[in-house]
């Protein structure tokens, strides 16, 4: 499990290969789309990301190339040099959201990248950062020292100054939206990182998350629960609030918004779904009569299906 191979000495942990860049509106789907291109015509899907005509495919310089290829790879777009049927669902010209105009194909997206445990400053922050509000220095410190308790290898000054850099960008909503820098990256519009004072103190917007999927938040519950307590038939609402890869952990939320989405999913699906409150016991419940896995591709589903109404 993720969370194992974050806690051991095994994890080989990656602090470089975005150059410093954060996500860019349209990177996905132009490595989408080129990588499409190539296997269609017979070239080398993983060569692309280096040939030397590499910038004139992706009409950036190379160390965008670089940042395209690494955002692509943990965010789930290509593997092993391949598409990926998520890219195929979400990114072909016909697919869900292949620009990415959607909070719920952000969310999801944001998901799949926050799962990733050698991305050690993205995983640690979201699944383990407790703290009210940091600053770059605060991050610094805390990676190095979770490298040296782990034995990991510590990345030099620099690469990891670079990467909270890239990091903060990526997620951090300014309030200055006339500002080019502050719409480069289209998981800002999520609203997950606050800026506090000019720039230097930032807070996890901890909190109601508006414009969250129900359904959304149910594939990233009924995943948490099989990856984690398969083989028990409840979840805790301190599991749920609290541990790795939980909803709570993953959307930053607080105590009454993770109640608040329970409440919407078990009112709506309650054939499938349920929380009982008992002697101060709170719990979630399932179907038995749903395996893990239905649960899952109930979830993605409606998921598709909010996309038909947009």
């Amino acid at each position: 499990m993720q969370t194992e191979l974050f806690e051991s000495e095994k994890l080989k942990p990656i602090f470089s290969g975005h150059e410093t860049f954060p996500l860019r509106y349209g990177w996905l789907k132009k490595s989408y789309d080129t990588v499409l291109k190539a296997k269609k015509e017979g070239f080398s899907t993983k060569e692309i990301f280096y040939d030397a005509q590499s910038i004139a495919v992706f009409g950036v310089g190379k160390n965008m190339v670089s940042s395209i290829r690494h955002w692509s790879i943990y965010m789930g777009i290509i593997e092993d040099y391949e598409i990926t049927d998520l890219a195929n669902i979400f990114l072909a010209d016909d697919g869900l959201d292949p620009w990415m105009e959607y909070p719920t194909t952000l969310w999801l997206f944001h998901w799949y990248l926050v799962r990733q445990p050698s991305l050690v400053t993205y995983y640690w922050f979201f699944n383990y950062y407790n703290g009210l509000n940091f600053d770059r220095k605060l991050l610094n410190d805390e990676i190095n020292t979770l490298c040296e308790t782990r034995n990991w290898k510590k990345p030099s000054p620099t690469t990891l100054k670079r990467d909270i850099e890239c990091f903060i960008r990526m997620y951090v909503s300014r309030n200055n939206h006339n500002d080019e820098e502050s719409m480069e990256s289209p998981l800002s519009e999520l609203d997950l990182i606050k800026v506090m004072n000019k720039n230097d103190q930032f807070s996890p917007n901890r909190g109601k998350k508006i414009n969250l999927s129900i359904n959304v938040f149910l594939l990233v519950l009924v995943t948490f629960w099989e990856d984690y307590f398969s083989n028990i038939s409840a979840l805790s609402f301190e599991s749920l609030m609290y541990d790795p890869e939980s909803p709570g952990r993953i959307f930053l939320l607080d105590e009454n918004s993770l109640l608040e989405k329970i409440y919407l999913i078990t009112e709506k699906y309650p054939e499938i779904v349920n929380w009982s409150e008992t002697a101060g016991l709170k719990q979630f419940t399932k179907n038995v009569n749903y395996s893990f896995a239905d649960l899952k591709n109930f979830a993605f589903q409606n998921i598709k299906d909010e996309y038909l109404t947009k």
